[in-house]
């Protein structure tokens, strides 16, 4: 539980804090939106051991508030002028005695996919954050919950959106999107929930009705350097069946991104982990007091970044070249964010995964050269 608050602290944070750099000179408190929607879809049963769960459609319920930006800091511009706010859904999951609701909390940012100035406009929300799940596993009172053994879980939202301004004040949007929820094998079981649904609400602009668009004359430069960073970070797992010990978990990244423009960075690197779960999975298999050598574990990665001001989002993809025990597999991929403090300090919160399943939350600290 400790490691789920500190991801809670850590996500509100990093993506608050972008939020708050992004008010430029339009001072929400006198232009903003306030916002209110319906949800209509189902839970997407992506094993067959958890078919049990899906009783019916899910129906979900969401308000938000949320500014424009008005480009005057240039990432703003570079992204047409992207609108950002919080927001809470509430989901009821057709199963009221395995599952419950799911309420959820989360920033978001909302990118416009075509020209600004337009009555009718297509965007993609990205927004993490944390759910709470009312009806988790319990071994006694809910165990055909295989999906979900904790209260609180890291969310994700992604969602593309179709917005028509009716009149100067009222905006209509429809889409449909993806949500996934899940503690990152924090607590077991962590199959995870994923979700797909329409949407259909409103939205009400207070204040300005105009926005004064700020463009720079001349493009900010983008320097295509090669920026070599090191992060340490560490995690607690659980491992199958359900309530047993918790593990650390400890890891140490060496990474090279070559920037290619504001938005995109490719790049890769090495790194090395030492897990002590890894630990107790050799003493499950009968070998007694494994050696450090048997537990530790390396590997490469090729990776990309997905740039939006400070905050990045990372897609790792490895291979662990040094490994003796076989649990997980070979390969391993991360997503996840990072914000850079200022123009060296990374704060890291990813989610390390060996393909589908979640291996544990990281969380840490890196330096950028």
């Amino acid at each position: 539980m400790k490691s789920i608050y500190t991801y809670l602290i850590l996500t509100g944070s990093l993506l608050c804090s972008i939020l708050f750099h992004a008010k430029g000179q339009n001072d929400p408190k006198h232009d903003f939106m306030l916002a209110a929607q319906g949800h209509y879809g189902y839970i997407i049963s992506h094993r067959n051991n958890m078919g049990h769960l899906v009783r019916g459609h899910i129906k979900g319920l969401e308000v938000y508030y949320s500014f424009r930006t008005d480009g005057s800091k240039s990432w703003q511009q570079q992204y047409k002028y992207p609108e950002m706010g919080v927001s809470f859904m509430h989901f009821d999951l057709a199963n009221p005695d395995q599952l419950g609701t799911l309420e959820c909390l989360y920033p978001f940012i909302d990118f416009k996919l075509n020209k600004q100035k337009r009555k009718n406009r297509l965007n993609m929300r990205v927004g993490i954050g944390l759910a709470y799940l009312t009806k988790p596993f319990d071994i006694k009172t809910n165990y055909k919950n295989n999906a979900i053994g904790s209260h609180l879980n890291g969310f994700v939202n992604m969602r593309l959106n179709y917005a028509t301004m009716l009149t100067r004040s009222l905006r209509m949007d429809f889409g449909v999107g993806l949500s996934h929820a899940s503690n990152g094998a924090t607590k077991t079981p962590n199959l995870g929930l994923n979700m797909a649904s329409t949407n259909l609400g409103f939205a009400y602009l207070i204040g300005n009705k105009e926005i004064n668009y700020k463009k720079d004359s001349v493009p900010p430069s983008c320097k295509k350097s090669w920026n070599p960073s090191i992060i340490a970070v560490w995690g607690i797992k659980e491992l199958e069946p359900p309530t047993g010990p918790k593990y650390m978990a400890f890891g140490l990244m060496v990474n090279v991104y070559k920037t290619l423009n504001q938005k995109n960075r490719i790049g890769g690197g090495v790194e090395m982990a030492y897990n002590n779960a890894t630990k107790q999975v050799w003493e499950d298999d009968g070998v007694t007091d494994p050696a450090f050598a048997d537990i530790v574990q390396a590997g490469v990665k090729v990776g990309y970044e997905f740039r939006v001001h400070r905050l990045s989002l990372p897609i790792d993809f490895g291979y662990y070249v040094f490994k003796k025990q076989a649990y997980n597999g070979n390969m391993f991929h991360r997503i996840g964010m990072r914000y850079m403090v200022n123009k060296h300090i990374i704060a890291n919160v990813t989610l390390l995964t060996h393909w589908a399943k979640a291996d544990y939350f990281e969380w840490g600290l890196g330096y950028q050269f």
